[in-house]
């Protein structure tokens, strides 16, 4: 039993006099909401004791930090130029929709003054052919008068040259009795 309460004194001996102090312990606690969390990243110091209650961590060294720092600054000033050239084309955009708007404005306009000019046209197309009618109407009278005048007038010539004839005819029946009763 000696033996066991040395082994025991000596145990507890060596795990104090090698265990670090209360005092000197301390724990860096990184939160949960760390994993959400943009901006400058924890540096961690050597012999220090971490405690995380984020669901991942990433360890990276300063070589590759530096490097992965560079590439998000210079991303980020292509981003610059990427918003820029996104905002160019944005303008871009709103003014062809814009034009585009207009135009189609301009087309409806131009489609009315369209139908406009096709209904005065179909309502002058039907005037003239209303007036084509008329006139095709008084040629056809007109030939019909004529040929009522041809008519009369032939019959006038014929009537004409009877009347010559019967006259001629009743001049030389005057002739002959007139030389007969001589």
């Amino acid at each position: 039993m000696k033996n066991l309460f040395i082994f025991l004194f000596l145990g507890l001996f060596t795990c104090f006099s090698y265990s670090q102090e209360p005092d000197s312990l301390k724990v860096i606690e990184i939160p949960e909401s760390y994993a959400d969390r943009q901006g400058q990243p924890f540096m961690v110091k050597k012999d220090s004791l971490y405690l995380f209650h984020t669901p991942d961590i990433y360890l990276v060294n300063k070589k590759s930090f530096l490097a992965l720092e560079s590439f998000y600054k210079n991303m980020s000033n292509r981003n610059d130029m990427t918003n820029a050239l996104l905002e160019n084309y944005t303008k871009t955009l709103r003014r062809n929709l814009e034009l585009e708007s207009k135009l189609k404005i301009n087309f409806d306009e131009n489609d009315a003054l369209d139908k406009a000019v096709y209904e005065r046209t179909q309502a002058t197309l039907s005037n003239t052919q209303k007036a084509l009618d008329y006139t095709i109407n008084s040629l056809e009278k007109a030939t019909n008068s004529l040929d009522l005048v041809e008519k009369n007038v032939k019959k006038q010539r014929r009537k004409g040259v009877f009347e010559k004839v019967l006259i001629a005819i009743g001049g030389i029946g005057v002739g002959v009795l007139v030389g007969v009763s001589l």
